[in-house]
């Protein structure tokens, strides 16, 4: 898009705002589904982005979501989703979640602990249905490929490997109230190593094939997890598909094809479908030098964009790139980006290099469609929170509007 078209949108509902390309997601999806000849399944990880018009947008593509809340089913329900493609993953389930997954015959809840176990079968006889559940499984080996890592350590997430027997045990004996449905394994995020994801759905195939030999269940779901790396720098360095692919898709036929059983292999992704398909624009609202550096202030900062700032489970501060969106050609200078709030941690880049702004001008965050807005204190400071377009089959559309501080008292 050219400049003219985000003032468009500005002069609509103000700035900041988010602009997500779903037809560019869409497209991710189908790279996806095309790389592994049509045999790994792509669910989209809602709390990346819940975006309502994004959901919509993406419905006929993804084969699924995967949920963590109560509020996120609601808005997958509210989106045109049928509650049985959608699977249930996070550590604190609450009662009424389960409740509303059993009684809703949602795709399967990745059971995470005992206790989450032992209450579907509570519900479940309570109801006088069936619960569609799986296992989340924190495996014993520590996957190093991944840069944020969710299993092979002490963690809230899923049983771990060396407990499943009990919960296997538990599953087998309740098959009036339990409907078992496989296993779910997230080894973590930011991986860019493809031989380190083949290593992790090695090791998940064999835990199946372990379960399926010393118990009566059959693993016909998979959820292989994600956590397919891309970058958010100037440098666009992202998992290599076409790679991954290659060497993955012996590992998933050999093991389809060893047993006589109709599977569902799974990829859960989110920032990796999302991340590149978001922008996120401000306005140049004010400059100074202080000793030595000069900083550009914006009407927008961490309070919609934690991620740029570096502060939402970053590991080590690195810039996302930013440009000047309405004089993209102009004579580049070096400054520090800084948000509006009273906070030292306001800086949505450091030293970063661009076209010299003036006031007025429109400056975008690019990359900024996964963990951006939801992900952000939005009530600190009180300003209006940004508005949220979509584009979808090549037009855009207002995803959600902007509010005041007071419509949340």
């Amino acid at each position: 898009m050219e400049g003219a078209a985000f003032e468009d949108l500005a002069r609509e509902h103000g700035t900041p705002f988010f602009l997500y390309d779903a037809d560019a997601i869409n497209a991710r999806v189908q790279a996806i589904r095309q790389a592994f000849t049509g045999t790994v399944k792509v669910f989209y990880a809602v709390k990346a982005n819940p975006n309502l018009a994004l959901l919509r947008a993406v419905r006929a593509t993804v084969d699924g979501l995967d949920i963590s809340s109560s509020g996120e089913f609601e808005q997958a329900l509210l989106a045109g989703y049928d509650a049985g493609r959608l699977s249930f993953a996070g550590p604190a389930k609450t009662t009424a979640e389960l409740t509303q997954s059993i009684r809703n015959s949602i795709g399967y809840i990745s059971l995470e602990s005992m206790r989450e176990l032992l209450e579907c079968v509570r519900i479940a006889r309570l109801l006088g249905r069936k619960a569609n559940v799986a296992i989340r499984v924190n495996p014993v080996a520590l996957n190093r490929a991944f840069a944020l890592k969710m299993g092979g350590k002490a963690m809230q997430f899923g049983i771990d490997e060396e407990d499943l027997n009990g919960a296997l045990h538990t599953i087998a004996e309740h098959p009036m109230e339990l409907a078992f449905q496989g296993i779910h394994i997230y080894a973590g995020s930011q991986c860019f190593d493809a031989d380190g994801v083949v290593e992790g759905v090695e090791n998940t195939f064999r835990i199946a094939r372990e379960i399926e030999g010393h118990t009566p269940l059959v693993c016909r779901s998979i959820n292989l997890g994600g956590g397919f790396g891309v970058s958010h720098g100037e440098t666009d360095r992202e998992m290599d598909l076409s790679s991954l692919a290659s060497t993955l898709c012996p590992v998933i036929n050999s093991f389809v094809d060893s047993k006589p059983v109709q599977r569902k292999i799974v990829f859960e992704l989110g920032r990796y479908l999302t991340a590149s398909a978001g922008i996120y624009v401000c306005r140049a609202i004010s400059t100074k030098l202080s000793r030595g550096k000069q900083f550009l202030m914006l009407d927008g900062g961490l309070h919609h964009h934690l991620a740029a700032a570096g502060t939402f489970g970053a590991t080590l501060r690195s810039n996302f790139a930013i440009r000047n969106l309405t004089r993209p050609n102009g004579v580049r200078f070096q400054c520090q980006v800084a948000g509006p709030s009273c906070n030292p941690t306001d800086l949505l880049g450091i030293d970063v290099e661009m076209p010299r702004p003036e006031l007025g001008d429109l400056i975008g965050v690019l990359k900024s469609g996964s963990y951006g807005l939801t992900a952000s204190p939005l009530l600190f400071l009180g300003r209006q929170t940004p508005a949220e377009w979509v584009r979808h089959n090549g037009s855009v559309v207002l995803g959600r509007r902007p509010r005041a501080m007071t419509e949340f008292n």
